[in-house]
């Protein structure tokens, strides 16, 4: 009688051995879902935010001198360098200075032929650029575009 009671013990432990096993990896599958989820959240967000931030800073070139005083009434704490601009935003993505960047607005600015080219670029510090715009248009002394906009 007692070897049969042994028998059911060990037929309960491998039963018992067999669920955990499933539970867990069924949780690690979920955590992995979870992760990603929130990695693809992530990269949305920064997207989103990335294309908002070029499409206004190219309005701010199209549409105004391009002067550093100019830029500064839109983007306080930008940076003027050889060929254009640096605006940096913080972690919650609010404007801020170099030494609490996390992510850089590049703005490069040329002229050839009449024409204004512009090309800007957001990117999350030593990564990739997230959003990149290229932009052509034609200057004017007023800070206002005539019909003669070229995109």
């Amino acid at each position: 009688m007692s070897t049969r009671n042994s028998s059911k013990s060990s037929l309960f432990l491998i039963e018992l051995i067999i669920a955990i096993l499933f539970f867990a990896i069924a949780s690690a599958v979920c955590v992995r879902a979870f992760v990603k989820a929130h990695s693809l959240s992530t990269e949305a967000k920064d997207l989103s935010f990335a294309s908002a931030e070029v499409s206004s800073m190219a309005s701010v070139l199209k549409y105004t001198g391009r002067s550093l005083d100019e830029i500064h009434v839109y983007y306080p704490e930008a940076e003027e360098t050889s060929d254009g601009f640096l605006v940096f935003y913080d972690g919650e993505r609010n404007l801020c200075g170099r030494e609490d960047a996390c992510y850089q607005m590049r703005a490069s600015l040329s002229e050839s032929s009449g024409m204004m080219n512009a090309s800007l670029q957001l990117e999350r510090e030593n990564t990739d650029p997230i959003y990149e715009l290229e932009l052509r248009f034609v200057p004017s002394e007023a800070g206002k575009e005539g019909a003669a906009d070229a995109d």
